[in-house]
């Protein structure tokens, strides 16, 4: 893998993982760098959907 794409996807992690911190649902980082992207996007969009559908108030 280039550079560039391997620096692209650390970026990517480090974001993915510094939001589901920030929530609170998690606490661990470490078990959290252990996911891959795909897993970390899944868990931070199904937590921003459930805040949306709260404000919605579904």
């Amino acid at each position: 893998m280039g550079k560039l794409m391997r620096a692209a996807i650390t970026k990517q992690k480090r974001f993915y993982i510094d939001k589901l911190l920030q929530t609170g649902l998690f606490h661990d980082s470490a078990a959290l760098k252990q996911w891959t992207v795909s897993e970390l996007r899944r868990e931070y969009e199904q937590y921003e959907y459930g805040i949306r559908m709260k404000k919605r108030g579904e």
